[in-house]
């Protein structure tokens, strides 16, 4: 596995973690980092930093998200 496509893995999967504990992990992140690491594993290292990076996005914007619903309620 390349170095540039390990490390944006890596940094995926600090992400993701950090998200899953806020209690707002996306659905699909998970099933993206494994198809990085398999990306990886097969030479597609441009594919593979490609999804990792998406997921470090998507777990940025989840925890945007986490912080919004704290404050989520009906207002009248």
């Amino acid at each position: 596995m390349a170095g540039g496509a390990q490390e944006a893995i890596d940094a995926a999967k600090k992400a993701y973690k950090t998200a899953d504990a806020a209690g707002m992990a996306w659905r699909d992140m998970g099933k993206a980092i494994k198809s990085a690491e398999a990306a990886a594993k097969d030479g597609k290292e441009e594919k593979a930093i490609k999804l990792a990076n998406m997921v470090v996005m998507q777990s940025k914007e989840s925890l945007k998200q986490a912080e919004l619903a704290k404050t989520a309620g009906p207002r009248f």
